[in-house]
């Protein structure tokens, strides 16, 4: 758990000045569930944003973002911590889908909390605008992300990572 959350925080400082949403925090939070278990992922996933935030700077969306990452992960653990093959298909399917939770969850929750139209927060996740002179699609590029770090070092790095946990649980 500590290195998976080492790594997201690495990553997500590192990669803060690269395109916007092209981040692997939620592969790996996701990832960290599958293999740890729901507790595992919860913890990685929290974790990982309330530390990188002491980089950027928190505030109240430290804990929305922490709270939406950590129940991601920790679906992921609930859903597939115990199965010992998940195709490639499924991991990029289910990253898609509990990334775009994660960025409906943290679009939503901060306009219920403010008062404004949810409908609006998540129109501005999904319909691309002009971000620094190009046509941008926030929400998309990240489950996109995911998606694609699932289906191409998923099941390469899950496998290899059990196998890593079962032989240091037997020594």
């Amino acid at each position: 758990m500590a290195c998976f959350t080492a790594l997201n925080v690495v990553a997500r400082v590192a990669l803060a000045g690269g395109p916007p949403n092209v981040k692997p925090v939620a592969f790996l939070a996701i990832t960290a569930g599958i293999i740890t278990g729901a507790l595992g992922g919860l913890v990685v996933g929290g974790l990982s944003m309330v530390i990188s935030d002491l980089y950027f700077g928190g505030g109240y969306w430290t804990i929305i973002d922490a709270a939406s990452m950590g129940a991601i992960a920790c679906l992921a653990g609930l859903l597939w911590n115990r199965r010992e093959k998940i195709s490639r298909l499924e991991l990029v399917v289910g990253g898609f889908v509990l990334t775009a939770v994660y960025d409906i969850a943290v679009s939503v929750i901060p306009a219920w909390i403010f008062g404004y139209n949810w409908w609006i927060a998540i129109l501005l996740l999904y319909i691309p605008f002009l971000a620094g002179g190009i046509v941008y699609p926030f929400g998309l590029v990240h489950e996109f992300t995911t998606a694609v770090l699932m289906g191409a070092i998923g099941p390469a790095l899950i496998g290899r990572v059990r196998t890593l946990v079962n032989q240091n649980s037997q020594n």
